[in-house]
Order: C-alpha cells, then structure tokens, then sequence
C-alpha cells in the first residue's frame, strides 16, 4: 500500500500591518485632481448653495430654541406667582 504525496501548501502571504492596510489597493497613487470652479458646471456654485441651507436650518433652530425658551419662562413665572399666591393666603399656626 502507498502512501499519496502530501499536497503543495500555498503560499504564505506577508501578515505584516503595512502589508494588511495595503491589500486590495492599488499600488501605485493616483494623481491629483485640478481644482476646478464649479461655477462653471452649475448656475449657482454648490458650495454657496449647500452655505445657504446650513444657514437657514441654524436660523430655524435658534428660532424654536428661543421660542422653547420665551414658553418656558413664562410657565416658571405662572408657577412662581401661583406659590406666591398660595403662601400668601395660607394662614400661618401663630395666627
């Protein structure tokens, strides 16, 4: 009886952390993009756009913070004049 020949064992890949980070990559860099104007391309410039709606979303939030805030002050003040009230008509044990 014969024994097979044991099979080829593949071939071990580099385990180092340069050689992880780097498989599946390319191995050479790409080269650099030109800085372009986009205002070229489009009628209004993207960035200004996307400024813009950054803008009024903050302008938004300021709004409902300082209207949450306006509510708020006047429910502490409704509050306060009502244990005002009540501690004002309730009579004390020395009376």
């Amino acid at each position: 009886m014969m024994i097979p020949d044991l099979p080829e064992l593949p071939e071990v890949l580099d385990q180092s952390t340069t050689a992880l980070r780097m498989r599946g990559r390319l191995t050479t860099r790409l080269p650099q993009m030109d800085r372009i104007d986009l205002g070229q391309y489009y009628f209004i410039d993207p960035r200004i756009e996307e400024r813009r709606r950054y803008q009024e979303a903050v302008r938004i939030a300021f709004e409902i913070t300082r209207r949450q805030n306006r509510i708020q002050a006047a429910r502490a003040s409704y509050v306060d004049r009502m244990m005002q009230y009540q501690a004002e008509r309730k009579r004390g044990w020395w009376r």
